[in-house]
């Protein structure tokens, strides 16, 4: 419908359907539109089937209905033609009878206006069309800016696609038809890889418009009758009807993941994109929307954790992971106050007389039901509870009071044995990192010359500066600070310049790796020597065989640390193998 122009609309030509069975009011009706001066073209029909029949096959304007036929009263026959939606007609009721309940009900049905045939004239009928015309209109415009304010009401204005609130309703009404079919439904969990970086280094303009070439590219490979949405940020939502199988699954995520390969083009920039996709199917165990959309963030999540540009289907395994999580995650509120953790010590042996110079706290925690755990099991979830402080102030404390013990027992000088910690990112970015291991000292009396702290530069390459004055600090008061995990990816030659380092130990990669490849020996070697330059103490993590030993001995190696000599032990094992003579 044109809403523009709305009077010179109401002035042109028309055609005029007139229901009614009495010829003589049908008569009536055409003298008095003969003295309109707008062409109108009349037809006639005596029955509601007849008037439906004449509506079907012509494009009718204005209808006028009388309220009693032979074959059906008006109020139902308007209803009828509403029904069939062929085009926005005009419909204005006419009855013998004056019945403000029928012209309300008239109303109410779809009609846009009544007449009595006694009123009827050409001055009254005339009026009466243009009124019920421009009514008409105004719902037209209404019913438009109505549809208008829905569609942005479920769709995402960057994309286009549906919005989260309409993807949510979609769900919930497949889930509910699964019920009476006998296929099934999957939903797809995309999220795409490092796109945050995207945003951070070229802005969100920029981000926003590669959102849009995603989406296009999504919508390219979604088969018809599927859904796709975008959740916010850069979560994209796929909901696959008639599954079957998860062969089918399958073929849907790399289909995604195809259209994803090849290159996108954002103006200036070239990207290349990829995703991790999680999949559930709805059944054993999802078996509602709420858990279709948490198992498929789950299985997206794992898709990560393996390497990202993956799919991980949410099944059995991946349930009883889950759910061994969750039990976790309730049992590591309680386990600090219920003296659960403990520490284990491995020793560091002195390359040059095989003695044990050094130990290093490694946690455990001794589960009531699951037995002992290593950090791998934990300290991640930790993590993400914010508990990780709270542990890693425990371990520091700990295992400064079972140096001073050793200490104290076994009459060791201060630089006899020494006790390295771990520090997490958490506590490297706590500006208390100084006092906390201050108070840890201070509790049992032991002299920081005694303590080394190892940090790992991926703990540090987000804001380094701001690290470095707390580690200067701790170095500033006798602490020792070891870089672990040196030659994974992250080391810097800035990074050894900018931290007090003491020591490095190389990563055990790198020792598991000797003799597998001569590159990577004559890098293990340089590194080695790079550290000797600097003047910094070489730890050798990981050492299992005698040659391993051999080969750290001969490059120079301070310390050697792995199961070549003890795997981590309880204190008391650890005092029977290396401190009691």
């Amino acid at each position: 419908m044109n809403n523009t122009n709305t009077a010179a609309n109401l002035e042109q030509p028309i055609t005029l359907l007139i229901i009614d069975d009495d010829s003589v009011d049908r008569k009536s009706i055409r003298r008095a539109l003969m003295s309109s001066h707008r062409p109108i073209f009349i037809i006639e029909a005596q029955t509601g089937e007849e008037g439906i029949h004449q509506y079907d096959n012509n494009m009718v304007d204005v209808l006028l209905i009388d309220y009693r036929l032979p074959d059906i009263d008006g109020l139902a026959l308007i209803k009828k033609l509403l029904i069939r939606k062929k085009n926005d007609a005009t419909i204005i009721m006419v009855s013998q009878h004056e019945d403000e309940i029928l012209s309300l009900n008239a109303l109410n049905v779809g009609a846009h206006d009544f007449i009595l045939k006694t009123e009827v004239n050409a001055e009254r009928l005339n009026r009466t069309i243009r009124q019920a015309q421009h009514r008409q209109f105004l719902e037209g415009v209404v019913r438009e800016k109505n549809n208008a304010l829905e569609w942005l009401a479920k769709r995402d204005s960057l994309t286009q696609l549906i919005n989260r609130y309409t993807f949510e309703k979609t769900l919930k009404d497949a889930c509910d038809r699964v019920l009476f079919t006998s296929s099934n439904i999957a939903l797809f969990f995309i999220d795409l890889d490092n796109f945050k970086k995207v945003n951070d280094f070229l802005g969100h303009t920029v981000g926003d418009k590669l959102l849009q070439t995603v989406a296009a590219r999504l919508t390219s490979v979604v088969s018809e009758g599927d859904c796709l949405a975008r959740l916010g940020g850069d979560e994209f939502v796929i909901l696959a009807q008639g599954i079957n199988d998860e062969k089918q699954t399958k073929i849907i995520a790399n289909n995604v993941i195809q259209a994803l390969s090849s290159p996108l083009q954002v103006g200036n920039h070239c990207f290349s994109v990829t995703a991790s996709i999680g999949v559930s199917m709805l059944g054993q165990f999802a078996d509602s929307p709420e858990t279709m959309m948490k198992c498929a963030d789950i299985a997206m999540y794992k898709a990560k954790q393996t390497g990202r540009n993956k799919v991980c289907l949410y099944n059995g395994s991946l349930h009883q992971e889950t759910q061994k999580k969750a039990l976790l995650e309730q049992d590591i509120h309680q386990a600090l106050a219920l003296n659960q953790f403990t520490v284990h010590y491995q020793p560091q042996i002195c390359a040059r007389t095989l003695k044990v110079k050094g130990v290093e706290a490694l946690v455990r925690w001794q589960h009531p039901t699951q037995g002992m755990l290593s950090p791998i099991m934990f300290l991640e979830l930790a993590e993400e509870l914010n508990l990780i402080g709270d542990i890693g102030q425990w371990v520091l404390h700990s295992a400064c009071h079972q140096l001073k013990h050793w200490q104290r027992q076994y009459h060791l000088n201060d630089d006899l044995l020494s006790m390295s910690v771990n520090l997490s990112t958490f506590q490297l970015q706590d500006i208390n990192l100084l006092s906390l291991v201050s108070d840890a000292l201070a509790s049992c009396d032991l002299s920081p010359s005694c303590l080394e702290l190892e940090i790992t530069e991926s703990s540090i390459i987000h804001s380094p500066e701001n690290i470095v004055e707390r580690l200067n600090e701790l170095t500033q008061q006798g602490v020792k600070l070891s870089l672990d995990d040196f030659g994974t990816g992250y080391s810097s030659i800035k990074h050894l310049h900018l931290f007090p380092i003491h020591s490095l130990k190389v990563d055990k990669s790198f020792i598991a790796a000797y003799k597998q490849k001569k590159s990577q020996d004559k890098v293990l070697e340089a590194m080695i020597k790079f550290a000797k330059y600097l003047g910094l103490s070489v730890i050798a993590e990981g050492v299992e065989t005698a040659e391993q030993l051999a080969f750290c001995q001969a490059q120079g190696c301070d310390l050697i640390q792995g199961y070549y000599y003890s795997k981590p032990i309880s204190a008391i094992d650890f005092e029977a193998k290396y401190l009691i003579k």
